[in-house]
């Protein structure tokens, strides 16, 4: 295995996947743990954090990363050969899909397979977009100089993991400027199906800079 990049906290491997998952709202109990647990004998979950990695093409999480984030999980990430998945989770308002599905977005950018997708099992929402990323181009300051208490969210020693917690936050409280730039980013805001632009805030700007910055293009 040959590590291409790394950062405090957060590491690219180009050859496996890799998957990272954190409970924010509550920890797992022990019987979660052990739930967890019996998908891999290699991953060793704590009470917030569990991560998976895979070094042979065809392995993969059994029962899939989706059903960790329905039942454990509010934040994932992936990486696989450069291609990555960023999911966030949380309990939603009972009519907050029916604003969030027209962000969903299939790209066509020179064919590339960039996307969002906004599922909905009436209590819980899962936004995840599906991209290529540039981690030398973000900017992982610090979240507490944002002015706005609100914005304030568990926090690990892991850069990644926090920037998609303060984007998970923003779009459970019905900011979706994160979502927006990666139409602004990928897609043709003069299309129809085009979802609305979201009102401008000053409070939770950064977050929304720093993650339109480490989108790129192929």
């Amino acid at each position: 295995m040959r590590i291409l990049s790394e950062r405090k906290g957060f590491a690219s491997d180009h050859s496996s996947t890799s998957y990272e998952f954190l409970a924010v709202d509550k920890p797992l109990t022990k019987k979660d743990r052990a739930e967890v647990s019996s998908q891999s004998s290699r991953v060793n979950p704590t009470s917030r954090r569990a991560n998976f990695i895979y070094n042979i093409d065809g392995y993969d999480i059994p029962c899939g990363w989706e059903e960790l984030m329905a039942r454990y999980y509010d934040v994932m990430y992936r990486e696989e050969y450069g291609w990555w998945t960023l999911a966030m989770a949380w309990n939603s308002a009972p009519d907050q899909y029916d604003e969030l599905r027209h962000f969903g977005f299939e790209g066509e950018h020179e064919g590339t397979g960039i996307d969002i997708a906004v599922s909905s099992d009436k209590k819980r929402i899962t936004a995840t977009v599906h991209c290529t990323l540039d981690t030398a181009d973000i900017d992982y300051s610090d979240y507490d100089e944002e002015d706005d208490a609100e914005n304030e969210v568990f926090e690990t020693d892991d850069d990644l993991l926090n920037l998609l917690t303060q984007v998970r936050k923003q779009l459970a409280g019905g900011d979706y400027r994160v979502l927006y730039a990666v139409w602004e980013k990928y897609g043709d805001l003069n299309d129809e199906l085009a979802p609305p632009k979201p009102k401008n805030k000053k409070s939770g700007e950064e977050t929304v800079n720093n993650f339109k910055n480490m989108l790129t293009l192929i």
